[in-house]
């Protein structure tokens, strides 16, 4: 009698109480019996042990605020568990490439970053690079070519361009991220 096992939840009922009540213990034993497995299938996956914690992570947070998009009639709770997990991993592996594409100043002009030797560059060098940068920044949108000047030649953080265009920060980024691009793509031809 003892070692019965306890009935396990219905995994439906479960998502249920999340959706229409909010049930943390709901919520906990749904973690608690789904979270292991998830792991384990996202490794996997995977063989990343970072990205396999964070899509279990994110799987059970779109569990949380979305279980009530679960419709019983349509398929099994554990099934629709496994498509949440699927799909987040797809969108960070989305992210995670994006995000290896990303130009950044550095790349574009690495000599400008770089301890230089002033005995074997020629004197005109940097009105040179200083010339050919400001030629390749008017070239740009003026929305573009203001956040460049902002940000790469005066130095100033995204936030206070930001503040200072009276812009969104997310269009700040996009705008630098526009304008990096299309100046590495100048200086490739």
């Amino acid at each position: 009698m003892l070692n019965e096992a306890l009935p396990k939840p219905d995994l439906a009922v479960l998502l249920y109480n999340i959706a229409n009540d909010r049930c943390k213990k709901s919520y906990e034993k749904l973690f608690v019996l789904i979270a292991p497995k998830l792991l384990n299938y996202s490794r996997k996956q995977l063989r990343d042990e970072t990205m396999a914690m964070e899509i279990v992570q994110e799987t059970m947070l779109k569990i949380w605020l979305k279980a009530s998009l679960y419709d019983e009639s349509k398929g099994a709770a554990l099934t629709w568990i496994y498509s949440v997990a699927r799909n987040v991993k797809f969108d960070l592996l989305r992210k995670t490439k994006h995000q290896n594409d990303w130009v950044q100043g550095d790349d574009l002009w690495p000599v400008l970053c770089e301890e230089t030797d002033s005995d074997k560059l020629p004197k005109e060098f940097h009105s040179i690079v200083s010339k050919e940068l400001h030629d390749l920044i008017n070239t740009l949108p003026s929305t573009q070519a203001v956040v460049v000047r902002m940000i790469c030649l005066q130095g100033a953080s995204h936030q206070d361009v930001a503040d200072a265009l009276d812009v969104p920060l997310g269009t700040v980024k996009s705008r630098l991220r526009l304008a990096l691009q299309k100046m590495k793509e100048a200086l490739d031809d």
